[in-house]
């Protein structure tokens, strides 16, 4: 396996590149301008040296060129006074002969270049450089035309050279400086941008062995400690807090999951196991007719049981892979379906007293099967909960059109809702267990509740189809046995809708007292 460049590597490498180019040409730069700055310096000079002679002795120079063959020792007093430590002063000839040669340059002279020629006939000045004679620094040279005397011919010219040894040095100087400094400031950024990096990328670090840590040892109770940045927004403190909430819902999930499947395998093994045990009854001989009857019938009743739980799981099943369920849109009078419900229910009240009531226009648009579901769930959840003579209330209020209040056609509030409420007197719900109601099989007290029959799935079952038909579900309990309230508000629907729209799924965290 090829392991790649860590991103703490990568990142240090582009900061360092980055101070590096920002180096290269801060010092490019400088070394520019600060070398045109001395050449600069060096030209002012020299021309104001040529001026001067031109000003002082030029008309006497050009008048002692005039005769080509003019003798050295001539000038060489003229130019003499003007010469300094580092100034070279010649002059020439209109032909370009040296005829008085810096006295200050010891053994030659100063070359004189086909371009000072030139621009000598062209009776224009130039600047060039020239290397000398002895050592390997360069003359800067100014070549300044001169005049014959009431004329405007030329006759020869003064040079003005100053030797570039020194600004040759200092430029030298200059760049080693820069080199070594550069040099260090990268170093210094590398170290730094690596300890940067090291400390900006230390949560991702964490990140990383907290994720392989879990995924070697199945631990989803660990996390990561983050703290709040006090200024601004940190991208790596929402990335960890993100993880923490990622992996909590994974232990979340985890945990549903391991419950879901005991809770099923439980469910399911009771009834297998009535199941068996009629079927072990029913192979013996000599058994009465009677007990053979009955040992049928609560076969029959515990696998259809057994299926009605298979289907529940199954419908909620596909809801959490989010395929939507086949549902019908009918024009539903909830309010008739509820009241079908009761009456349907009252025989299993067993001494309960089952009330309803109904008010208002109670019309939605629905699956009919999927809502009278529903009802059904809530109210069996009433009797299953509540002690015998106890009371339950079934109730549907619907929208008022006593006021004929005009509304716009999109307007959507409280009116706009069917709302129907099953109440008991039963053992109610504690405020701890009241948040958990509508997970599936969740039970506030195990051992007590499972004597009350019931898959478990019932509440799972209704928020589902409530979640469905874009209505909601909650609820409501003053605590252990006060009692309680599931209320179910779901949209209202005044006409009879055209065509048959698909109901869209939506999810659901649902389950059951």
């Amino acid at each position: 396996m090829t392991l790649g460049v860590s991103l703490r590597t990568r990142l240090t490498l582009w900061y360092g590149a980055l101070i590096a180019l920002t180096l290269l040409a801060f010092s490019a730069l400088f070394y520019f301008t600060l070398q045109q700055s001395l050449a600069s310096s060096v030209d002012e000079r020299l021309t104001l040296r040529a001026d001067q002679i031109q000003r002082e002795v030029g008309p006497s120079i050009g008048g002692l060129l005039q005769p080509e063959d003019v003798a050295p020792d001539q000038l060489e007093s003229t130019i003499g006074e003007f010469v300094q430590p580092g100034i070279y002063v010649q002059v020439i000839t209109a032909r370009g002969a040296v005829v008085a040669a810096p006295p200050n340059l010891a053994g030659g002279e100063l070359p004189v270049p086909d371009s000072s020629r030139q621009a000598m006939a062209e009776d224009r000045r130039i600047f060039d450089r020239v290397p000398v004679a002895k050592g390997d620094a360069s003359v800067r040279l100014l070549t300044v035309p001169i005049h014959q005397p009431g004329s405007t011919d030329v006759s020869g010219a003064v040079q003005v050279g100053e030797s570039l040894a020194p600004l040759d040095s200092t430029m030298a100087a200059v760049e080693g400086l820069m080199l070594s400094a550069g040099v260090i400031a990268l170093l210094i950024a590398l170290i730094v941008g690596w300890l940067f990096t090291r400390s900006a990328l230390s949560p991702v670090a964490r990140i990383t062995a907290t994720a392989r840590h879990i995924a070697e040892t199945g631990d989803y109770h660990q996390r990561l400690h983050v703290t709040r940045p006090r200024l601004g927004q940190d991208e790596l403190f929402f990335l960890a807090a993100t993880f923490n909430d990622m992996i909590a819902r994974l232990e979340q999930l985890l945990e549903s999951q391991r419950r879901l499947l005991a809770d099923t395998s439980h469910e399911l093994r009771n009834p297998i196991t009535i199941i068996r045990g009629n079927l072990a009854l029913l192979r013996r001989d000599a058994v009465p007719e009677q007990v053979r009857r009955e040992a049928v019938e609560e076969a029959e009743e515990e696998a259809a049981r057994m299926g009605r739980l298979v289907g529940d799981l199954l419908m909620l099943a596909r809801a959490d892979a989010g395929e939507p369920p086949t549902m019908r849109s009918d024009h539903v009078d909830l309010a008739a379906l509820a009241s079908d419900v009761v009456e349907q229910m009252r025989p299993l009240a067993d001494g309960r007293r089952v009330t309803f009531k109904a008010e208002g226009d109670c019309q939605v648009s629905g699956d009919r099967d999927r809502l009278k579901q529903l009802i059904t769930n809530l109210v069996e959840n009433a009797i299953r909960y509540t002690q015998s003579r106890g009371e339950i209330a079934v109730e549907v209020a619907g929208v008022q059109h006593a006021g004929r209040t005009v509304r716009s056609r999109n307007a959507v509030g409280p009116s706009d809702m069917v709302e129907i409420s099953v109440s008991d007197t039963g053992i109610g719900i504690s405020a701890a267990d009241l948040p958990h109601v509508f997970e599936r099989f969740y039970r506030a007290d195990k051992a007590r509740s499972r004597a009350y029959g019931g898959s478990g799935l019932g509440l799972s079952i209704a928020a589902y189809i409530a979640q469905v038909h874009h209505g909601s579900i909650e609820a409501l309990s003053d605590g252990s046995n006060r009692g309680s309230t599931f209320r179910v508000r779901l949209p209202h629907s005044p006409t009879r809708p055209r065509g048959s729209a698909d109901a869209a799924t939506l999810p659901v965290s649902a389950a059951s007292r």
